[in-house]
């Protein structure tokens, strides 16, 4: 009898366990939320860029961008971000003694050295939601044109060759990361990038244009971005 009263005895105390165990497991709700891990990012990126030319056509209209991005998280919702590159492209080449209408005589190359740095803002903070963690930024930076002047600049007059030089720059936009793993990110950018572009001195000579010309213009451009990132 007593062996009976002990086996009874332990199989309600397995129950009551067992029951318990499921109504604790029923109430936990898996979260949408994850954890960034790793402090560090770092990783390849690259895709087409589109810049206006200006009111007078001097500006370079590039093609695409590639390049290399390292970010390092701050605290909360903030990482900050480094991003060089190469872009290439075309600019035209303007004759300013010709009549309106007939200015272009040609394309010459470009080909852009881009750096900026980032300051980043998370909308998820230091975590993704569903893997996701989209994001706002903000930028300064500068680029360079180390093309050499082409053939149809040599015909023109000294004063009236365009030459884009280093322009300061300043971007803001938006993006998504996607986490594929604890270490690997997908990253999508898209920015609104401003440079300034200065006008040759012989544009400003006398009978060349009808209305004054300015002597540096602002002009905007969209870049687009997708790569892979590496946390460490």
């Amino acid at each position: 009898m007593f062996r009976v009263f002990i086996a009874v005895a332990a199989a309600t105390l397995a129950l009551t366990a067992s029951a318990g165990a499921a109504r604790a497991s029923a109430q936990v709700v898996p979260s949408p939320y994850r954890s960034i891990e790793h402090g560090q990012e770092a990783g390849p990126a690259g895709g087409p860029m589109s810049f206006r030319r200006g009111s007078l056509d001097l500006g370079p209209q590039l093609e695409w961008f590639a390049g290399a991005r390292y970010a390092i998280e701050a605290s909360g919702p903030l990482f900050f971000e480094g991003l060089a590159g190469y872009a290439p492209g075309t600019r035209q080449v303007v004759d300013p003694r010709r009549q309106e209408g007939d200015r272009t005589i040609g394309d010459a190359e470009v080909r852009m050295l881009m750096a900026s740095a980032r300051l980043g803002f998370s909308l998820t903070g230091r975590r993704t939601w569903r893997g996701l963690s989209p994001f706002l930024f903000a930028a300064v930076g500068v680029a360079s044109d180390i093309a050499e002047s082409g053939e149809l600049d040599e015909t023109l007059d000294e004063a009236d060759r365009f030459s884009f030089g280093t322009a300061f720059t300043a971007s803001s936009g938006t993006g998504l990361r996607v986490a594929l793993g604890s270490r690997l990110m997908l990253r999508l950018d898209g920015e609104l990038l401003f440079w300034r572009i200065s006008t040759p001195a012989g544009f400003h000579e006398e009978g060349k244009f009808e209305n004054d010309v300015e002597d540096r213009e602002w002009v905007y451009g969209y870049g687009l971005s997708a790569g892979l990132s590496l946390r460490f």
